[in-house]
């Protein structure tokens, strides 16, 4: 499965960074929801946000062989 490190920026320069395993964000009550790095969530009001970036992430043949 491809997946995606995430990186979004709010409006007052908080940014907050995740790996997810989806190129479009998650929408939740109407917040975007993003996978944090530890495994927790981070949900965000769209008015909050100034940029979402998703950039794919290169599977190396380490991860390939033990199913990362």
């Amino acid at each position: 499965m491809k997946k995606y490190t995430v990186t979004a920026t709010k409006k007052d320069g908080t940014t907050y960074e995740g790996l997810m395993t989806t190129k479009e964000p998650r929408v939740t009550n109407g917040l975007i929801a993003i996978a944090q790095a530890d495994g927790a969530w981070i949900y965000i009001s769209p008015d909050e946000i100034s940029s979402v970036e998703y950039v794919p992430v290169v599977e190396t043949l380490t991860d390939a062989l033990s199913g990362a």
